[in-house]
C-alpha cells in the first residue's frame, strides 16, 4: 500500500500519514507533529454524513487496486485487488468510504512519510 501511495501522491507533497484501514491523509504544510495533525484532519473530515457531500466518492484504478477519494482534498483510501475482487465501482467506493470512517474513529497510524524520511 505504501508503494502505491508513493506512486500516486504528487512527489512535491512529502508529508503524509497512513492509517490502519488504508486511509492516507496528505498534509499540505509541515506541522510540528504530523501524526497529531493528520488525526485532527481525519477526525474532522473522515466522518460520513448521509445526504451530504461527505458521502460522495470517486474511484481511480491503480496498480493492484483502487484509490477512493471523497469531497475533502488530501484524504484517500486504498482498496486492494484482493479486498475489491468482483466488486462493482459503487461497492469499491462504499468499502473505501467505510474504511476511511473506521480510520477516523480508531485513529491508528501505521506509517508517516516526511520530507526528511519515514517515521
Amino acid at each position: 500500500m505504501i508503494d502505491i501511495y508513493k506512486k500516486v501522491i504528487e512527489p512535491k507533497l512529502k508529508d503524509w500519514v497512513v492509517f490502519e484501514h488504508g486511509t492516507c491523509v496528505i498534509l499540505y504544510h509541515t506541522p510540528k507533529d504530523l501524526q497529531a495533525e493528520a488525526k485532527e484532519v481525519l477526525q474532522k473530515y473522515g466522518q460520513v454524513q448521509p445526504g451530504s457531500s461527505s458521502a460522495d466518492f470517486t474511484i481511480t484504478k491503480v496498480d493492484n487496486g483502487w484509490i477512493v477519494t471523497g469531497d475533502q482534498p488530501g484524504i484517500l483510501n486504498y482498496v486492494s485487488e484482493d479486498e475489491g475482487k468482483g466488486m462493482e465501482n459503487y461497492e469499491l467506493g462504499l468499502l473505501g468510504r467505510n474504511q476511511k470512517q473506521l480510520d477516523s474513529k480508531e485513529l491508528k497510524v501505521t506509517y508517516v512519510n516526511t520530507a526528511i524520511g519515514t517515521i
